[in-house]
């Protein structure tokens, strides 16, 4: 969700502009392979325009279909979509697809404040991480469908906690938390039942690039491109420059010494340093060191990386594991449009604990894979 945030922050705005209606398309549960797992969501209007993708194209039109009479009951429902078995051929949509899918449908208006909507935008634009619990079904009055409810969470010693909670959400929501892992529970009530979609709302990643040099461009356009919320930092101020970096959310001209004062380092997720100067990246190699960014990349040969580490001396140890230098995975990168290709790769890949290899790789057994190597 957080990678589409800038589209669905657009498409939010002119829904409170234009004050129109929309329903909101969520995946709440998956089976097999599919091409969005649960969390995934589209906003679909009432003259059939999308923003997002659930089903790469599979099931869309007739999402579309079904949003027309949620359109025009303001109820929600639940849409099942069973594509492991040719069968799924008789009812029309001949898919071809290997897996299963249930998407909830829910009406938002300018009445309801397009909720759950207007919780998932808050949360994302204050950087807020937190449990969106939303009920999908229910035979409960006081727990009626389409009622959502945000639990905002904190860091308190390093651990993400709810702030506040709910007797009935109170341990798949903490679950959630833990495991960054959506989950659909059924919950009994007396002689009553709700069903409810608890998804994890994680704010847009975050990259801060020091360094605004030529080569810096394509890769603020890649992170854009994939949702991200972009820094740019340089000490001169003649490459801060608006026009030469249009899209990125935050440019500033800070010197090394004022880059603690003016910048929380801690928000990012990923940071590359590309001053192309060994004395520029060495001062702000020194104040990053204190902080607890996740990925640090360093352009250049692993010599420079060496030298780099060596000179800040102690400091070296508190990034110990968190420096890629060269940054970027091996694709035969030349051009800066590829090298950003290369970097961007090597941090999604860092920040979701994978090694980067080719899924088909993965997919041979052991004994197949060492025959290709």
């Amino acid at each position: 969700m957080a990678n589409q945030f800038n589209q669905f922050l657009s498409a939010y705005q002119q829904l409170r502009s234009a004050r129109h209606d929309a329903v909101l398309a969520t995946v709440i549960e998956t089976m097999g392979s599919t091409y969005q797992k649960a969390g995934a969501r589209m906003l679909i209007s009432r003259d059939g325009e999308f923003t997002g993708l659930l089903g790469g194209g599979c099931f869309e039109a007739d999402l579309g279909e079904q949003a027309a009479s949620v359109f025009e009951d303001r109820q929600s429902k639940v849409i099942f979509y069973d594509m492991r078995s040719p069968e799924d051929e008789i009812w029309g949509l001949g898919l071809g697809c290997n897996g299963a899918v249930r998407v909830l449908l829910q009406y938002l208006s300018i009445e309801n404040n397009f909720s759950p909507l207007n919780d998932i935008i808050a949360a994302l634009e204050h950087i807020q991480t937190g449990v969106l619990a939303t009920v999908c079904e229910s035979n409960h009055q006081d727990y009626p469908v389409n009622q959502s409810l945000f639990f905002q969470a904190t860091k308190q010693e390093g651990q993400l906690v709810l702030t506040k909670e709910h007797e009935i959400h109170a341990t798949p929501a903490r679950r959630v938390l833990l495991q960054n892992k959506t989950i659909l529970v059924k919950h009994y009530i007396n002689d009553k039942h709700i069903t409810v979609f608890y998804d994890l709302i994680e704010p847009a990643l975050r990259l801060l690039v020091l360094g605004a040099g030529p080569d810096a461009v394509p890769v603020t356009q890649f992170a854009k491109s994939l949702g991200w919320y972009v820094s740019v930092i340089d000490h001169r101020s003649a490459y801060i420059k608006p026009e030469r970096f249009p899209d990125v959310d935050q440019l500033l001209n800070i010197v090394p010494v004022e880059l603690n004062e003016k910048l929380a380092l801690d928000q990012f997720d990923a940071l590359v340093l590309m001053t192309h100067s060994i004395d520029y990246d060495e001062r702000y190699l020194k104040i990053i060191a204190d902080s607890h960014i996740p990925y640090i990349g360093l352009l250049g040969p692993a010599k420079r990386r060496d030298r780099l580490l060596d000179t800040i001396g102690q400091q070296a140890e508190k990034i110990k594991g968190r420096v890629y230098g060269p940054t970027g995975l091996d694709i035969g990168a030349k051009t800066p449009q590829e090298i950003a290709l290369s970097i961007m790769a090597e941090i999604q890949a860092v920040l979701a604990n994978r090694d980067g290899r080719q899924l088909c790789q993965q997919a041979l057994p052991i004994q197949e894979r060492e025959l290709t190597n």
